[in-house]
């Protein structure tokens, strides 16, 4: 899968790529947050470098940590949407 390129790239203090995935909440660190299966796809197929970091408590003393592929490891996944198309 390519990539699209973007203007905002994250890099590791060795200077290796880091694919970024922010989700800020104003909750504590269990609040539940968005992800679309596109960056389902990408944690699956670009693991090495992808990480998701949750920024929480947003509001007040801001926190945050990163999860790493694969994300149904630590996070539960829960359909939100359906793509509806006739038969």
């Amino acid at each position: 899968m390519k990539l699209d390129a973007r203007s905002d790239q994250s890099f590791e203090t060795d200077g290796q790529e880091r694919l970024l995935e922010i989700k800020t909440t104003c909750g504590n660190e269990r609040t539940p947050f968005w992800m679309t299966k596109r960056e389902c796809d990408v944690a699956a197929e670009q693991g090495d470098i992808y990480r998701i970091r949750r920024v929480f408590h947003f509001r007040n003393e801001v926190k945050m940590f990163d999860i790493a592929p694969p994300p149904e490891a630590r996070l539960i996944l829960t359909p939100a949407t359906f793509m509806a198309a006739p038969r």
